[in-house]
């Protein structure tokens, strides 16, 4: 049994068809979750890895800013609701 990694349902298998073929087989199997419609195929992992990729690729790094102190006196502080 398999479980969504969105929301831990229950994936239940399906066979889906590729109208376009493109990446090979027409027919694929899918897992779509009961609960929420996540899906999870070999297309949408491919896609995902690359994303993941580019995206560690891309980080930078950023220098901290040191923390400044303002005055709270200086503002004005509106009281919460309770």
């Amino acid at each position: 049994m398999m479980t969504c990694t969105r929301c831990q349902g229950l994936m239940l298998e399906e066979q889906m068809i590729d109208m376009e073929g493109g990446y090979g087989e027409m027919w694929s199997r899918s897992w779509r979750c009961f609960n929420c419609g996540h899906r999870d195929d070999a297309v949408l992992q491919h896609h995902r890895q690359l994303d993941a990729k580019r995206v560690a690729g891309n980080l930078l790094t950023v220098p901290a800013h040191e923390a400044t102190d303002l005055p709270w006196e200086s503002e004005e502080v509106e009281p919460l609701a309770a």
